[in-house]
């Protein structure tokens, strides 16, 4: 024995205890012990903690030795206890040791004391050791069905269908409920049978087995896709991940099958094939309507005495709304259009085409208000049906006595900038084509001198550079060192040039007196 041994004594007489103290010491137990000769203040040295015995007198006046052994064992199971005691029957004696005494020794045979003292601290090493090889166990018990638990509800949370089977193939486990969900089989149905009952066909089940099951050696997993039944019938897309089972040291112990319905996966799919096959086709029906619309815009600046004629259209999309047009009525007098159909994209593109063509129409022998008149009556079913309107500028150019008659039908987006630099709006103003109210269109009339240039653009610009809005001297002002028609073009649909794609259609047409 190492060590200090903390004995803590229940003893009425000091005598007794000394010689007690002696008979340890002359064995040679190096101890410390604490007197006590009543129940409080037994209690209180006992709950201070750190004895590591306990010996005890049978029979004290107010408080017994069974009564301390009762309070010793409810409180620290396996403390050591020995009475010493003067007299002892055997009755006593017995009931001592049947309520938890480790042994007891009278006081007229001390020389019994160290033995027994030795076999009390030896009973209570053992009784520590068991007890914590037990907690020990239990624990581990705990941990083995903690982590079954774990693993069998991991097992069957897993939404894959998770087969295992023996070399022949026949089912030992399944998860639930992905069993249920995926094939509508039960558990009961499928252990202990053939791994056959699970696939379409006999191919799929060969296949499988050839590349993985059927062989007896450690292979690499593969992924396939084949065809399933359900318990109803029915036939599914599956994938499935095949691989061998091994032990801890790899040595192939059956199969694993992993099976995944990807039926509504490869419907998905051929969907989104479809979807961007449509896109496709879309987009090459885009690429064709672009460069029909391109060819319906003039090919080429028109050649009026006196005049430079210059105009560029941007759609926001692949084909707009906006356009332009200028055509010779007949000699000496040249048609001017640009129009903006509301939106944007193809339907308003195929209102552009329509527009444009009943304008060219109805141009030819007759004068603007007359003009737009008819075009409107031609219009109106097209625009009524597709809920839209033309915002329209269109005059007569007489290159003659250079005097341009116009009728502006809602669009705003004109003016004339004098060779001074002053600037003219054009009036009057109509209502847009295809609204409905009082639809006699008033003719404008205004004469060019040379340097005058005309100035028409779409709402385009002005959603491009909303600070431009209503102040036609600043776009005037950025035509000051334009020396032709199409330098004055790209001048203003240069403002469009954004790191955003355009909001709407741009368009500009400029026609310039030259004298």
């Amino acid at each position: 024995m190492s060590g200090v041994l903390r004995i803590l004594h229940l003893e009425d007489d000091p005598r007794d205890a000394e010689l007690v103290e002696a008979t340890l010491a002359e064995e040679g137990i190096d101890c410390e012990v604490r007197v006590v000769d009543g129940r409080e203040e037994f209690i209180a040295a006992l709950d201070e903690g750190g004895r590591e015995l306990v010996l005890a007198d049978f029979a004290l006046p107010g408080f017994d030795g069974m009564s301390a052994l009762a309070i010793v064992r409810e409180r620290y199971p396996d403390l050591p206890f020995v009475f010493v005691s003067g007299r002892l029957g055997e009755e006593a004696a017995i009931e001592s040791l049947k309520s938890g005494a480790t042994d007891y020794v009278l006081k007229t045979r001390l020389s019994r004391l160290v033995p027994a003292v030795n076999r009390a601290l030896g009973e209570s090493a053992e009784r520590a050791e068991r007890r914590k090889a037990e907690e020990e166990l239990a624990r581990a018990s705990r941990e083995i069905r903690e982590r079954e638990e774990n693993y069998r509800n991991l097992f069957n949370s897993i939404r894959d269908v998770i087969v295992v089977t023996d070399h022949d193939r026949v089912v030992r486990q399944v998860n639930q409920p992905a069993l249920k969900e995926t094939f509508g089989y039960g558990t009961e149905e499928l252990v202990g049978k053939s791994v056959r009952l699970l696939y379409a066909g006999e191919e799929g089940y060969r296949l499988t087995g050839r590349e993985i099951f059927e062989r007896r050696e450690s292979v690499k997993g593969k992924i396939m896709e084949l065809d399933f039944r359900r318990r109803s019938g029915e036939v599914f897309s599956g994938e499935v991940y095949a691989l061998k089972q091994l032990d801890r040291n790899g040595v192939p112990t059956g199969n694993i099958a992993m099976i995944r319905d990807v039926s509504e996966r490869k419907k998905a799919e051929a969907a989104l094939r479809e979807s961007e096959m449509r896109r496709y086709q879309l987009q090459v029906e885009l690429v064709y309507a672009a460069e029909v619309q391109a060819k319906l815009l003039p090919r080429s600046y028109p050649q009026i005495p006196g005049f430079d004629v210059a105009a560029q259209c941007l759609p926001a999309k692949q084909v707009g709304g906006d356009f332009f047009d200028w055509q010779e009525v007949c000699p000496g007098l040249w048609s001017l259009t640009l129009g903006d159909v509301m939106g944007k994209g193809m339907a308003a593109a195929m209102l552009m085409a329509t527009v444009r063509a009943s304008l060219r129409s109805v141009t030819q022998h007759n004068r603007p208000a007359k003009a737009l008149q008819l075009a409107e009556h031609a219009l109106l079913p097209d625009l009524d049906s597709s809920e839209s309107f033309v915002t329209l500028f269109y005059g007569q150019l007489n290159s003659t006595n250079r005097v341009l008659t116009f009728i502006d039908c809602g669009h705003g987006y004109a003016f004339l900038r004098r060779k001074n630099g002053t600037v003219e709006t054009l009036t009057p103003r109509g209502l847009p084509l295809g609204v409905l109210g009082q639809k006699t269109f008033e003719e404008g009339t205004v004469s060019l001198g040379t340097g005058d240039t005309l100035v028409l653009y779409s709402d385009g610009l002005i959603d491009a550079r909303p600070d431009l809005e209503l102040d036609s001297r600043k776009l005037a002002g950025l035509l000051d060192d334009a020396m032709s028609a199409r330098e004055m073009v790209g001048q203003l649909i240069g403002l469009t040039e954004l790191d955003e794609p355009l909001p709407d259609d741009v368009t500009v047409l400029v026609a310039r007196c030259t004298g």
